[in-house]
């Protein structure tokens, strides 16, 4: 998986695997190059012992003798402790003249009298390399065949060496290549690793080109590429936000001559049907120009045109703007609107105005959904380093939805009476995102519905606001 899933890993897993093919092949070949050559030396040692022997015979009367003291015989025999056999035959008669073991049969090459002749045998289940040599001694020319042979322990072992020094340097040379290839893809993918962090900063509203040039060659195609599309997401974003601001003031227009229209009509008709007619278009297109409104804050909000550079607010200030605003609205319904919580300031690094719109839209859904001449609570806090903001009314609680499913745009609970469009909560969610908060709610067994709204604490200015003073209610 890593191999798979990284470049480093893809190329070093490929290095390793050709050095050893490769160490494999080439540890082969030198096991068999040192075999041969291990060979080479160890027959000249055994021909040496061929010919040392072969200077000790002599032929009196007719008959072939071994002149081979105690001290020299020992000597032959002793080869570093490899087993040594040696016989010497008369070849007219084939006689054994001496010896200490069967070495087969012999097979010499005539052409070949007087240089030592080589071949391998097994005796008595264990292998051994011969030497042989014929010598023809006057004057009545015996032919005596002389042999010794050796077992093959120091040929292997030499073999084995080489093998294990050929193994050990292609270790040493895949250890040292695998640490150079490391260090120079880090040093390669360095370029990738600014390219990462400059295409980090670009958002919904910073969708400026990548620059090729920081990056290698084989790579400038894919950041071209990447350039392209963010112009098109870019030109995507623009025409989105035109479209918005154009329907959204076409919109807004003829509603607010709706609206006016409405209420002068209201003034001036008598009968009470008429006027509550009339009162039904002004709740209709007020309700048109709150969902134009949610719309708006929406999109934006997707769009990321929220600023960058946030600033630390107060909480406890906008918590405070936004009663003062919903006042009216919660005396219509004869809601209890009021702020409970700490009143000295509690900062949170944002947007004031947006900010302002996440608690307004919490405090309306409370009122449209909360009970009639019910309590809505807005509560500014602190819970260890984050700063914690909730409101709460005493309605129905989730009507129907889930936690999950609550904060999903277009969803509302079973209360078919509210004009609501099921936006509110979508918005606060997409807010408090682009702040880096959590947002959670809850709905207690006995009724009633809290929004929480978690957010990091900002550093104290070293002016603050004014603190919020005594808690504020409403009707």
């Amino acid at each position: 998986m890593w191999a798979r899933d990284s470049l480093r890993g893809a190329l070093i897993v490929r290095l390793v695997t050709a050095f050893a093919l490769i160490g494999v092949v080439a540890g082969s070949i030198a096991y068999k190059f040192g075999a041969r050559y291990a060979n080479l030396a160890y027959d000249r040692s055994l021909s040496d012992d061929v010919l040392t022997l072969a200077n000790q015979i002599e032929v009196r009367n007719g008959l072939v003798q071994v002149n081979l003291p105690p001290a020299a015989r020992v000597w032959l025999l002793a080869n570093e402790g490899e087993r040594v056999l040696y016989r010497v035959v008369d070849l007219r008669s084939g006689r054994l003249a001496d010896g200490n073991a069967d070495l087969g049969p012999w097979s010499i090459d005539p052409l070949a009298h007087g240089a030592t002749q080589f071949r391998d045998a097994v005796i008595d289940g264990t292998p051994f390399r011969i030497g042989a040599i014929v010598r023809v001694f006057d004057p009545d020319d015996v032919s005596v065949l002389i042999e010794v042979g050796e077992t093959l322990g120091r040929r292997q072992r030499v073999a084995q060496q080489t093998l294990a020094g050929s193994l050990l340097l292609f270790g040493l040379m895949i250890a040292v290549a695998v640490v150079l290839v490391w260090t120079s893809i880090d040093s390669t993918l360095k370029p990738l690793s600014q390219l990462e962090a400059e295409a980090a900063k670009r958002s919904g509203s910073n969708l400026t080109a990548l620059e090729p040039a920081i990056a290698p060659r084989e790579v400038r195609g894919l950041i071209l590429a990447i350039n392209r599309m963010m112009q098109r997401v870019s030109d995507s974003f623009a025409a989105q936000s035109r479209f918005i601001a154009n329907a959204a003031h076409q919109l807004r227009t003829p509603i607010a001559g709706l609206r006016l229209q409405a209420q002068l009509a209201q003034d001036e008709v008598g009968t009470a049907a008429t006027r509550g007619r009339l009162d039904e278009i002004d709740r209709s297109a007020a309700r048109a120009a709150h969902v134009i409104d949610q719309l708006l804050t929406l999109s934006k909000s997707e769009a990321g045109s929220i600023p960058a550079n946030f600033a630390a607010v107060d909480l406890t200030d906008v918590a405070s703007e936004v009663i003062q605003r919903f006042l009216p609205a919660a005396e219509a319904r004869e809601v209890d609107l009021g702020y409970s919580g700490l009143s000295e300031p509690v900062l949170v690094l944002g947007n004031e105005t947006l900010l302002s719109e996440l608690t307004g839209n919490l405090v309306d859904n409370a009122l449209r959904y909360g009970k009639r001449g019910g309590v809505v609570t807005v509560h500014v806090g602190r819970e260890g380093r984050r700063v914690v903001l909730d409101v709460v009314d005493d309605g129905p609680g989730l009507a129907g939805l889930t936690p999950d499913t609550v904060f999903n745009r277009f969803q509302r609970g079973d209360v078919s009476s509210d004009p609501g469009a099921g936006l509110g909560l979508a918005i606060v969610k997409e807010i408090a995102e682009r702040h880096g908060a959590t947002v959670a709610c809850e709905s207690p067994p006995g009724g009633g519905f809290r929004v929480v709204v978690e957010f990091a604490e900002a550093t104290q200015p070293q002016s603050a606001p004014a603190p919020l003073g005594e808690p504020v209610a409403g009707a």
